[in-house]
């Protein structure tokens, strides 16, 4: 078996009860059956107290005001206090790892939730470089394509190296990897997956970006001549406060974080789109110096999700999802600082970074929510989302 892992995994670090978002409140967290029933033999009065504080029904921990029932007032676990690691729950031993399941590889990141991760991923200055180490285990049972897989890492191979390219902006890296991805998931959805290789080794020629970049810069003034500049740029507004708006109907697992989106809409859209425009032009000068972060964000989403299109043979919704998730995490530093009148510091972003992900990633619902709106919404076409990326490079 084949474990993959970002180089800074090793490098993660519990906060414990200094962590100001503790993986102990918040969501249920759902005990396996082999730990239920280790729960349900311990003996003596915290035995007692194990059997009384879960819900047997749901198989998860019972919960007080939205705190597990082992949190104590500490922010410490009382099960790892008693009876030590090895007692917790698979759920509670693994996070915040992240583990995708392949037939003979299993590829770990850090989730972005957890606030000492978010920490490591937005802190990397260096392209982020995987390594991959081999350990005994049992190979997955599902259905798999060994021969779109192959395929799909030596793609995600070629995004990763667009996405690090900082010879241009990051809008421009993301335009480049919605160009391959479109032109990828032609090739699945005709059968064609043998053709991958040739697309790939055509993105990978020399002067094959400038190629691509002139390309992508063409269909951007031709758009935009054709649309009008102004009507152009409101149609991207529009689609920008469309997504925040989403948000409301997502299922709700912080009520601040719903709260705190409102409150972004509106300091970002009440005042109109002649000072949304002013505003985002100074924001994105301000904000380059921050793109390293968007990067490792962008890096986090691709190396988590995109492999995943095995099983669902979905390309796209993989690559629209790590950008739309770099562009709403820059939406909202950008609605902070209008908010704030100060930029926002390294801790102010990577709280965006980490409360986003906890509402997206840990619920299959919003999950679902947002491939369908990326999927189904015209505005998110391959085209409308190239001149979304554009519409910076052509101000």
């Amino acid at each position: 078996m084949i474990y993959t892992v970002p180089e800074y995994y090793n490098q993660f670090q519990c906060l414990a009860s200094a962590c100001p978002a503790t993986c102990c409140a918040g969501w249920q967290i759902v005990i396996d059956e082999k730990t239920q029933e280790k729960y349900r033999n311990y003996k003596g009065s915290f035995g007692n107290r194990l059997k009384n504080s879960i819900d047997w029904k749901d198989g998860t921990f019972q919960q007080y005001h939205g705190r597990c029932a082992f949190l104590n007032e500490e922010n410490l676990c009382d099960i790892h206090i008693e009876a030590g690691h090895d007692a917790l729950c698979r759920t509670c031993r693994r996070y915040p790892k992240h583990v995708e399941v392949y037939e003979n590889e299993r590829e770990v990141s850090l989730s972005l939730s957890c606030p000492a991760a978010a920490r490591l991923i937005m802190g990397q200055k260096q392209p982020c470089r995987f390594r991959s180490i081999e350990k005994s285990g049992e190979e997955s049972e599902k259905d798999f394509d060994e021969f779109l897989y192959s395929a799909l890492q030596d793609c995600r191979k070629v995004m990763l190296e667009l996405v690090q390219d900082r010879s241009v902006s990051l809008q421009l890296r993301m335009a480049r990897i919605l160009a391959l991805a479109h032109d990828v998931q032609n090739r699945i959805e005709r059968n064609r997956v043998f053709e991958v290789e040739t697309v790939l080794e055509r993105y990978q020629r020399p002067q094959a970006r400038e190629l691509l970049d002139a390309k992508l810069c063409r269909f951007a003034e031709h758009s935009k001549q054709q649309r009008g500049a102004r009507a152009w740029l409101e149609d991207w507004i529009t689609v920008r406060w469309r997504m925040l708006d989403l948000f409301r109907e997502f299922e709700v697992l912080d009520p601040l974080w719903t709260e705190d989106l409102q409150m972004y809409r509106r300091c970002l859209y009440e005042k109109g789109c002649a000072t949304y425009l002013d505003q985002e032009l100074q924001w994105t000068e301000r904000s380059e110096e921050w793109e390293t972060e968007y990067e490792q964000i962008l890096v986090y989403f691709l190396f988590t999700y995109f492999c995943g299109a095995v099983y669902d043979g979905d390309v796209m919704r993989k690559v629209q999802m790590a950008v739309e998730s770099v562009l709403i995490l820059s939406e909202l530093g950008m609605a902070a600082w209008m908010q704030e009148g100060t930029l926002p510091t390294f801790e102010d972003r990577m709280r965006l970074a980490w409360r986003y992900s906890r509402e997206l990633e840990h619920s299959d619902p919003n999950l679902a929510a947002m491939e369908r709106v990326l999927g189904e919404w015209p505005e998110y076409g391959f085209e409308p989302m190239l001149l979304q990326l554009l519409a910076h490079e052509h101000r």
